[in-house]
């Protein structure tokens, strides 16, 4: 008689939304969530002031030296060489211009010096997108995921709740009712504590995003069912070979190495004389006037090899510059081995689950409950039977998430390429 009237006493109890929507809720796929990340974020505009900054040392480069100006006062004092008798004092100037000629192809080396300063702006900027979007693309499924536990577990949660209703309203006969209500309640409290931890990581998920996507942290939005395919990759030693051509990290290195290679050259060269060249004009006044005019050369001695010094700095520089090479070399190697071990794992894993796992979890909860009102089934298989649905659907949730994870990590360490066999 108490199954049949749990029965008759059905009622259907709205489903809350895993993330409390504060005004309009935007619904977004995680490819546009991505784009409108790296096309909004704030930080961007330093990599892109980079850019500017470097094609404005790259122009400079190429020019040349600075004239430099001379003017020269005096006092000018004639005399007789025979009878030494004095023939007349009088103001004196000079005035001549220089310009300063490098050889050596010196002009050249900054240039290029400046080059690879350009391509390491770009790269940074490159870099900083693939890193951005990969990261608002695990913060939008870790979100998708943190609702649909919420969901899930708030449902349960709901479900216990008016089953427990149900049985406190009518009149109990003997202890059965009221303990099978008391357990209900406790499912229900579980289930709710699973739920608003879900909450609390939407939250945190959806607030970091806003961040970077430079919107009001109020701002709510909602992902769009992802694509839940995880793809076959290659073996780890592709994987690596392949990041080791297009990582940026690795670009910006080798690029960083090449630089110090210039620059080790240019400070050999700064041995080489400048030679300076520019008219003159010289005019002096005492019993007569004199004027002087013609061109004028300079030219540095390098007698004492002051040079040596910035040339050794110069070598370590570069030297260090290798070694730090080498060991992001082995580095990023190591790492792609291990987001690879980890990624295949889960993605093994999750194929040993039937794709449809999700559904079947939520249909057998929901006749667990059907067949418990209707008595067909006793309390500790119904009370199992939903735990398990929240416990399996947590599970599949997390096992993607990581998943995704490790893939979105193998994809930014191949230079944010896409990865394919």
């Amino acid at each position: 008689m108490r199954n049949l009237l749990i029965g008759l006493a059905i009622v259907a109890l709205p489903t809350v939304s895993g993330a409390q929507v504060s005004g309009q809720t935007t619904a977004m796929s995680l490819d546009r969530l991505a784009q409108d990340v790296v096309a909004n974020n704030p930080e961007r505009q330093f990599y892109q002031r980079q850019i500017e900054t470097a094609g404005v040392e790259r122009a400079a480069a190429g020019r040349w030296a600075d004239p430099e100006a001379v003017v020269e006062f005096g006092q000018r004092s004639a005399n007789d060489r025979t009878s030494g008798a004095a023939l007349g004092e009088g103001m004196t100037y000079a005035v001549s211009i220089v310009q300063p000629v490098e050889f050596g192809g010196r002009i050249a080396l900054r240039r290029a010096i400046a080059e690879r300063q350009v391509d390491l702006a770009k790269m940074g900027l490159q870099q900083f997108d693939a890193t951005l979007a990969a990261r608002a693309r695990t913060l939008g499924y870790a979100l998708f995921a943190a609702d649909e536990k919420a969901n899930v577990a708030r449902t349960v949660a709901e479900r216990m709740r008016g089953l427990a209703r149900i049985i406190v309203a009518r009149d109990p006969a003997g202890p059965a009712p009221r303990l099978e209500a008391a357990s209900l309640q406790a499912g229900a409290i579980s289930a709710e504590r699973s739920a608003a931890l879900a909450d609390a990581e939407a939250n945190s998920a959806l607030y970091e995003l806003n961040q970077l996507r430079g919107a009001a942290f109020a701002v709510r939005i909602r992902i769009v069912r992802p694509d839940m395919s995880l793809p076959a990759l290659g073996s780890s030693e592709l994987l690596a070979e392949r990041a080791s051509a297009n990582n940026f990290e690795l670009k910006a290195l080798r690029a960083q190495f090449e630089q110090q290679g210039l620059r080790v050259d240019l400070a050999r060269k700064a041995r080489i004389p400048i030679l300076g060249v520019g008219p003159y004009y010289d005019r002096a006044h005492s019993d007569i006037r004199e004027t002087n005019y013609g061109v004028r050369l300079s030219t540095t001695i390098p007698l004492w090899n002051r040079q040596a010094g910035d040339v050794a700095v110069e070598q370590g520089r570069q030297a260090q510059a290798n070694a730090t090479l080498i060991n992001a070399e082995r580095r990023i190697a190591r790492d792609v081995f291990d987001q690879a071990a980890q990624y295949e794992a889960k993605r093994q894993a999750l194929t040993k689950w039937d794709g449809t796992s999700s559904q079947s979890f939520a249909s057998a909860a929901e006749d667990a409950d059907r067949n418990y009102r209707l008595g067909a089934i006793p309390l500790t298989t119904y009370m199992q039977m939903q735990q398990s649905y929240v416990e399996a659907t947590n599970a599949l949730l997390s096992t993607r998430r990581e998943a995704l994870e490790a893939l979105l990590s193998l994809r930014a360490l191949n230079g944010g390429t896409a990865l394919v066999r």
